[in-house]
């Protein structure tokens, strides 16, 4: 789908044609909201992105584009630096931690010059010229998620409520659908037969 196609689909399902009550400006806003939601649930493996960031004091500068760390950080050394909560990286009990603090990534101990991180960006502004990068499987449920902004805009409760359980149902269907197809994948898709290593005949007598 592209960006005008679930503008479309959500005018279609406030029932307006034109642009009069829900601006173009807030309908992007609403469908940029929904896009995030669908986006920090499925994280795609294929946007997972490297880089190396220098650290000045134990205070890391991330990359512009940076969303949400993913696995352990390296330094020059192959010395393996954790992700861990605020708390924890406060209390300091361990040998080396990283944690993003409002938007900036901290490290420990401070003398790290360099770290090495793997992480998911933060998912591109949606416009007339920017289309959602997920798969197609997903973004029906982005049309929901913008639909039920829509209509709290709208004042109408019933439907808001409404269209946010859709959304909800809609993206947790989905996720357990590629989850089990992923599953059904590793497995090769082929059922568990049994085995007979030792043949009826085995125990005659000698």
């Amino acid at each position: 789908m592209t960006t005008q196609s679930i503008i479309n689909s959500v005018r279609r399902k406030i029932l307006e044609d034109g642009e009069e009550i829900i601006s173009a400006e807030t309908m992007l806003e609403y469908i940029n909201l929904a896009y995030q939601d669908v986006y920090k649930r499925i994280y795609p493996n294929s946007d997972i992105t490297s880089a190396t960031v220098t650290c000045t004091a134990g205070v890391c500068t991330l990359p512009t584009d940076f969303g949400t760390l993913y696995g352990d950080g390296y330094d020059t050394s192959n010395n393996n630096f954790e992700e861990v909560s605020i708390a924890d990286f406060t209390r300091k009990e361990f040998d080396r931690a990283m944690t993003v603090e409002n938007g900036t990534l901290k490290v420990y101990p401070t003398s790290t010059p360099t770290l090495a991180i793997k992480y998911y960006p933060k998912p591109a502004t949606l416009s007339a010229i920017v289309d959602p990068t997920i798969d197609d499987f997903f973004q029906e449920a982005i049309v929901y998620g913008a639909t039920y902004r829509c209509q709290e805009d709208l004042q109408d409760e019933q439907l808001a409520t409404y269209y946010r359980g859709l959304f909800k149902q809609e993206l947790q269907d989905r996720l357990d659908a590629q989850s089990a197809y992923e599953e059904l994948n590793v497995r090769g898709a082929v059922m568990f037969q049994e085995q007979r290593l030792v043949s009826d005949d085995s125990y005659a007598s000698f």
